[in-house]
């Protein structure tokens, strides 16, 4: 979703407080209003709450699983869901893509590669709430 200026709004649930700076910084130059949380249980509620149209999710938050976040926002978040982890085993992509991510990239990244990246995902279409 958008704000009332029109600018898109993005979600960060990351428990590491650098990357989760940097991914705000490199969400606000990308152009969206970013709000973050650093748990599981305060993303998903903020995602109730502030219809992001793009979240990034790290897998090892310290309450639950990145996995089992994608799961509960799948069930009410059609947006963009982008799995971001330092887990780099095919295995853990394959079950990022099979939860409900529309991406999976590891860590570390570069910022401009991470935000030409969020920009190539945003410009599809996200998920029907069918």
């Amino acid at each position: 979703m958008a704000t009332d200026n029109g600018t898109l709004k993005a979600l960060v649930i990351e428990d590491d407080d650098d990357i989760r700076r940097l991914l705000e910084v490199v969400l606000a130059q990308a152009g969206h209003d970013v709000t973050s949380a650093a748990t599981g249980t305060d993303g998903i509620a903020q995602a109730r709450d502030s219809e992001p149209s793009l979240i990034t999710l790290d897998i090892g938050l310290p309450d639950m699983d990145g996995y089992a976040v994608a799961r509960q926002l799948r069930e009410f978040y059609a947006g963009h869901l982008v799995m971001l982890s330092a887990r780099s085993e095919p295995y853990d992509a394959a079950l990022g893509l099979e939860v409900g991510a529309d991406a999976y990239i590891t860590k570390p990244f570069r910022p401009r590669a991470l935000r030409e990246r969020l920009a190539e995902i945003m410009s599809q279409d996200a998920r029907s709430s069918d």
